[in-house]
């Protein structure tokens, strides 16, 4: 007499899994299609390039720096882009004339709290075709204004100039004007090193300009005041306040 096979509780058990491990395997192939043991899973992290300064400066070429996998835990940052900027919060805050210009926001946002005392300074000026140079006594500075509202349109020089310096250069002979238009001269003094001294400046700037029609000085001499800011300066030279910042080195008269 013959016997049916009847499979035990084991052996049904053991299908059951296989068939399931069946399933598992077409799923992975349907969600994750070309990818093997052999071929690891494609990377999601994107090269980023280290920016450089100017070629001619000779710095080392840029290599490829892989981006760290942000953390979805972690608060990704939101661009600011055309946001207003924060209100400094200021201990103190600047008073007189160059408080009612400090007060104007796009000037206060930019500039920051006070880092001193608002103090006078007796100051010259030249004008030149194309820009500005100002004095700074007391920190034996010389502030060059070129274009105005652009970045990098300002710096801030050392003043070496020294009593025993030439006054000028005879050898620089400055171009004649029409009747009726101011003269233009050759800086000199303190002015006139800085400027004989780079050409960079000189052929920026051009000629400096008398300080009224068939006048042959240039430099006038003014008292003001000046304060100095988290990120910049404000420079009164008694007729109008000059906003120097740092953020941009961008300026701005008020």
């Amino acid at each position: 007499m013959r016997h049916a096979f009847r499979p035990s509780g084991q052996v049904w058990a053991c299908a059951i899994l296989c068939l399931f491990a069946l399933q598992l395997t077409a799923c992975s192939t349907l969600r994750f299609r070309g990818l093997t043991p052999e071929s690891p899973r494609p990377s999601l992290e994107v090269p980023l390039h280290t920016p450089t300064l100017a070629p001619i400066l000779l710095t080392p070429v840029p290599t490829a720096t892989p981006q760290p996998t942000p953390n979805p835990g972690s608060p990704v940052a939101t661009p600011t882009f055309g946001l207003p900027l924060p209100e400094p919060k200021c201990s103190v805050t600047p008073s007189w004339g160059l408080g009612d210009v400090w007060k104007n926001e796009s000037v206060r946002t930019r500039l920051g709290c006070p880092t001193g005392e608002q103090t006078g300074v007796q100051g010259t000026e030249v004008y030149f075709e194309r820009g500005f140079m100002i004095s700074r006594p007391e920190e034996h500075l010389i502030y060059v204004l070129l274009d105005r509202g652009q970045a990098q349109g300002w710096g801030a020089y050392a003043d070496t100039y020294l009593s025993s310096d030439p006054e000028s250069d005879a050898s620089l002979v400055s171009p004649t004007t029409e009747v009726g238009r101011v003269s233009l001269l050759q800086p000199m003094g303190r002015f006139g090193k800085l400027w004989r001294e780079n050409a960079w400046l000189r052929d920026r700037l051009g000629w400096a300009m008398g300080i009224s029609p068939g006048s042959q000085v240039s430099a006038a001499a003014f008292n003001g005041a000046v304060q100095d800011f988290e990120r910049g300066v404000l420079f009164w030279n008694a007729n109008v306040c000059f906003v120097l910042r740092t953020d941009d080195m961008s300026w701005d008269m008020y």
